[in-house]
Parts: C-alpha cells; sequence; structure tokens
C-alpha cells in the first residue's frame, strides 16, 4: 500500500515538469523572425579607390556610390544569430560621388567601370549579398555589435566576405552601419591602370548605411 500510494503521488509530478519545462523553452522556440525591408532612398554604400604609380599625386581618388536596389533583413532580436540580410545592387546604377573627381573625367571613369575591364554591368547587371550567418552580441538597450558572413556575388562568381556592423533599433525601425577594407582581386577585379603609370590601388574601403523598416 504504501508503495503503491508513493508512487500515485509521484506519478502526478511529472506531466507538471514537462509542462513547466517546455513552458520556459516557448519563448526561445517561438521566438519569430521580424522581416524588415530595407529603404533604399536613405541607404547608402561606399566605394573609396585610392592610386598608386608614378603619376599618382596627378589624380584623384575615386569615390564610388552603390545605390541599394532591394533589400531584405530578418531579426530575431533574442537571438541575433538567427537573422539574415540579402541586399540587390543594379551594377549599372554605381556611380561617381559628384565632387570626388573633376566634371569632364566622370563619364569616362563611369564608361570604363561599367565596361567589361571592371563591371562588365552589360553581361552581369546585378551585384549581390546574401549572409550566410550572424554572430555578435548586444551593446546596450537596441544595440548590437554583430559580424555578418555571406556571400557577394559579382559578374557571375561568389566570393565570402565578412561585414562588421553596428545596429541600432529605433522603434520598428533598423539602421546598420560599418566600414571595412577589401581588395580587389579578392572579388575577381583586376586593379585597372591608365598608361601603366597610374593604377587604381588593390586595396579599397567600404562604407555603409543600411536602413530598415516593416
Amino acid at each position: 500500500m504504501t508503495a503503491t500510494t508513493d508512487g500515485a503521488r509521484r506519478r502526478p509530478l511529472e506531466p507538471v515538469l514537462a509542462a513547466t519545462f517546455l513552458a520556459l523553452l516557448a519563448p526561445l522556440a517561438g521566438a519569430q523572425a521580424e522581416k524588415l525591408a530595407v529603404e533604399p532612398q536613405r541607404s547608402h554604400l561606399r566605394i573609396e579607390l585610392g592610386r598608386t604609380g608614378l603619376m599618382k599625386f596627378m589624380c584623384h581618388e575615386h569615390q564610388v556610390e552603390a545605390p541599394v536596389a532591394e533589400g531584405q533583413v530578418e531579426v530575431v532580436e533574442s537571438d541575433p544569430a538567427r537573422s539574415s540580410v540579402r541586399l540587390r545592387f543594379e551594377a549599372a546604377k554605381l556611380h561617381l560621388v559628384p565632387g570626388s573627381e573633376p566634371a569632364d573625367d566622370i563619364p569616362k571613369v563611369e564608361e570604363r567601370m561599367r565596361g567589361p575591364e571592371v563591371l562588365d554591368v552589360t553581361k552581369y547587371p546585378e551585384i549581390l549579398f546574401v549572409s550566410t550567418s550572424v554572430k555578435g552580441q548586444a551593446d546596450g538597450p537596441s544595440r548590437f555589435k554583430l559580424t555578418v558572413t555571406g556571400t557577394l556575388t559579382l559578374k557571375g562568381r561568389s566570393f565570402p566576405v565578412e561585414l562588421p556592423l553596428e545596429v541600432r533599433r529605433v522603434d520598428k525601425e533598423l539602421e546598420a552601419k560599418g566600414e571595412f577594407e577589401l581588395n580587389l582581386r579578392d572579388i575577381g577585379i583586376e586593379p585597372p591602370s591608365v598608361a601603366g603609370v597610374v593604377k587604381v590601388k588593390d586595396r579599397f574601403r567600404l562604407s555603409f548605411e543600411i536602413y530598415a523598416r516593416p
């Protein structure tokens, strides 16, 4: 009788413990990704290209603006590793920043940049970035420092890229800023030269501001 009574008392605890355990896990398992759309008008991506060679002092550094055609961000604040980002650019719309080059030179430089030697926009009209992993941590209320690893598809080839990000949530909006350096050769572009005495540096800087909202 004693064993039966003790067993009867113990058994009802099992479903109670199981229910409690599931209740604790529910917020984690149920955390849904919040889908945001990138705002092309507010978002900016800028490329800064330096010069090298014997006559570099006679030339200007290039600053190229790459407008975002469209993009999507999926955010899971409670678990940033489950977040993701996708950005699409139209290669033909990359252009020199006004004032960063003599006005008479801009058409010639842009024509060469869009031509087969560099971007080859006729054959490869799109540039894509798709994240493959996100890691990082909170850096204050609604602030995060993240590293986004992804694939950059340029001229029909895919290259691994790692982006350091500072992310801030303002109401329902998301702001992401960052900058990093990369080599042109690492993304399949041979630095162009002029008459063999002026050459674009292999190393370039890329800075960006991305804004997204539901």
